[in-house]
């Protein structure tokens, strides 16, 4: 049986496209991690923060094929790691995990990378279960910076469709994954704004909405 793979499946909440859109994120199983910093590949706790998410994603996976625990299991290429970055400074690492996943998936990965990683790091790793609402996004092509053109294309394209910032901060999803040899200009981003559900804007058919 064929992987589920969101890089097709769910290419549109995914999507590479050079115009911006619309995605509508319902209630969805997230692993958390959140912190205060930067972003810096050559951060070595920021990477090693990344990398305890990367593990701990692929381990939850592990876990489900062979658990008895759940109501039903597919095999799946693992999310995309994504960030939410405040104006304090602080920042919000999550990766999206699968309906069928539960909390016990996540403890059960902690316990095979112990060795691996830091014990009071895995400890702040948490499964969450919560809607997002609706974003506003855009690809970004190398390293996203406060004053370029993507944050920009978005700001015009919220004004031109009458839709407000729900908060100020923004998410990046990292469809390239982030090690520390990874050049900045090889990064793909997908720039996210959080903004508020405009009913009109949404039906208006002027732009690609998905929802999930």
């Amino acid at each position: 049986m064929a992987k589920f793979d969101y890089r097709t499946i769910e290419a549109q909440e995914y999507s590479h496209a050079d115009e911006p859109s619309v995605v509508i994120l319902n209630e969805r199983n997230y692993i958390t991690f959140k912190s205060k910093g930067h972003f810096d590949l050559q951060d070595a706790q920021f990477m090693q923060q990344v990398a305890s998410m990367y593990a701990l994603a692929d381990g939850i996976r592990q876990q489900a094929a062979t658990s008895n625990k759940l109501a039903w299991f597919k095999d799946y290429v693992p999310y995309p790691l994504n960030s939410y970055w405040y104006e304090d400074g602080s920042y919000l690492l999550l990766i999206k995990q699968p309906n069928f996943t539960i909390p016990e998936l996540l403890d059960n990965a902690k316990a095979a990378l112990v060795s691996k990683f830091p014990a009071a790091l895995l400890d702040d790793i948490h499964f969450e279960r919560h809607a997002e609402g609706v974003e506003a996004q855009l690809i970004n092509h190398g390293p996203v910076v406060p004053d370029n053109a993507t944050f920009k294309t978005l700001a015009k394209f919220m004004a031109d469709n009458q839709f407000q910032r729900h908060f100020t901060g923004h998410r990046e999803v990292y469809l390239t994954p982030l090690t520390p040899d990874l050049a900045p200009a090889k990064l793909e981003v997908l720039i996210r704004i959080p903004i508020e559900r405009n009913e009109s804007s949404l039906d208006s058919g002027r732009f690609p909405v998905a929802e999930n």
